[in-house]
């Protein structure tokens, strides 16, 4: 289930917003879900990903202004409710297990002598609802198999449900509000229902997260004005919270880099396993790594640094949208960022976006955001909201596992 805030247009409207400083841990708790320890290391990763003694590719540091090293700079851009990470496939669930989860888009805003701004930069803060895993399959270690914990999230889709009947029966400012239709700003955000929605899902979130359950986390941010740059980060016994080795770049680099004024538009090239059998070996930390030349896949990359035909162009598209067929463990971070901006730059014929309203549609080619906001660093103006095609798979796949695996009839 995904949920979208519209962005902001001016400090008026952060009323509207969650502030990332403002969502507290459990009922009671003194402590909040994003801790000032786990920002600080958020930042610290961002602009240093990279660990001593890996080769230097030439990929730029996020440069963070000093106003954006604030967490009360932060706010929820959107959140998406999982019940199954890395996929919901009965091929992904067998070789991976399930990791059912919350995650949080959070995005800075700021007001300064600049003006109101909307930052090019995005995080995501996941949070996890796992029992004591299985035994990795062999081959797989050291990855366990997730377990879920479906008791605790069967939790929260019954109050999400709740809040949908109760916006239908005009439960939020008076007003009724229905939520069908292609996936857009959720029309519960804007209007009279807007604050009162808002703080019911607040509310929401307080009652189900935990700080504890924050063990995964993700960044992109700029080099300014470009290039994109694209870490993530996971929290590991001892160690902390430490940017993890990308699958698809060797398990060695943990920064992907997108550009498109000048150089080589990504770096590290990917070496994507999207077209091969799902599996739980890939390069990151395993051992033996499944090597390069046992990885067959396909990535934005070859058509972004490349004259490809458009008929090729849409085959890779297909399946790197598709997330019975791409995932973390085999797709890289640009490819899942860029399959439906790309395309619709070049006016790729017969590409669609199903599920998704016009509206909410990258208008250019370098907006990397699969959910959340884009502010445009050329056309100016106020930020807009985004949804890709990868989002709206990812979105209709949720609902349907829900609705068959997780409801009761």
């Amino acid at each position: 289930m995904s949920i979208l805030f519209p962005p902001p247009k001016s400090s008026a409207d952060l009323a509207n917003l969650i502030a990332a400083s403002d969502l507290a841990g459990p009922t009671g708790s003194p402590q909040r879900l994003f801790s000032d320890a786990d920002f600080v290391r958020f930042i610290a990763n961002a602009e240093n990903p990279e660990r001593p003694g890996v080769p230097d590719l030439g990929v730029r540091h996020i440069q963070l202004p000093d106003a954006v090293k604030k967490i009360d700079a932060w706010f929820v851009a959107g959140i998406r409710i999982d019940p199954g990470a890395p996929g919901l496939s009965p091929d992904v669930i067998a070789q991976f297990g399930r990791q059912p989860q919350i995650r949080l888009i959070i995005q800075p805003v700021t007001n300064g002598p600049d003006g109101f701004k909307v930052h090019d930069t995005a995080g995501h803060l996941i949070f996890s609802f796992n029992l004591d895993p299985d035994p990795p399959l062999d081959g797989c270690a050291p990855f366990p198999r997730f377990k879920p914990d479906d008791e605790a999230f069967k939790a929260i889709i019954r109050d999400v449900a709740t809040l949908r009947d109760q916006l239908a029966a005009g439960h939020f400012g008076n007003v009724k509000v229905s939520t069908a239709g292609d996936l857009n700003v959720h029309p519960g955000l804007v209007g009279a229902s807007a604050k009162a929605f808002r703080d019911a899902l607040k509310t929401l979130l307080e009652k189900h997260l935990s700080p504890q359950r924050l063990n995964t986390m993700a960044v992109m941010g700029i080099s300014s004005p470009e290039p994109w740059i694209f870490v993530s980060m996971l929290r590991v016994p001892q160690a902390g919270l430490i940017p993890v080795p990308g699958p698809t770049l060797d398990g060695v680099h943990a920064a992907q880099m997108f550009s498109i004024i000048g150089g080589k538009p990504i770096i590290p090239q990917p070496v994507t396993n999207n077209q091969s059998p799902i599996t739980c070996r890939h390069a990151a930390l395993q051992n033996p790594p499944l090597a390069a030349a046992d990885r067959k896949g396909v990535s934005t990359s070859e058509f972004i640094d490349g004259n490809v035909p458009s008929s090729r162009i849409l085959e890779i598209v297909d399946i790197i949208a598709d997330p019975k067929k791409s995932h973390f463990f085999n797709t890289d971070c640009v490819s899942c960022h860029t399959e439906t901006a790309q395309p619709l730059a070049r006016k790729i014929p017969n590409f669609a976006v199903p599920g998704v309203n016009r509206a909410v549609l990258p208008k250019e080619n370098w907006n990397v955001r699969n959910f959340g906001w884009f502010p445009s660093f050329l056309q100016g103006g106020p930020a807009a909201a985004t949804i890709t095609r990868r989002a709206a798979a990812e979105t209709a796949d949720v609902v349907a596992f829900i609705n068959s695996q997780l409801l009761n009839k």
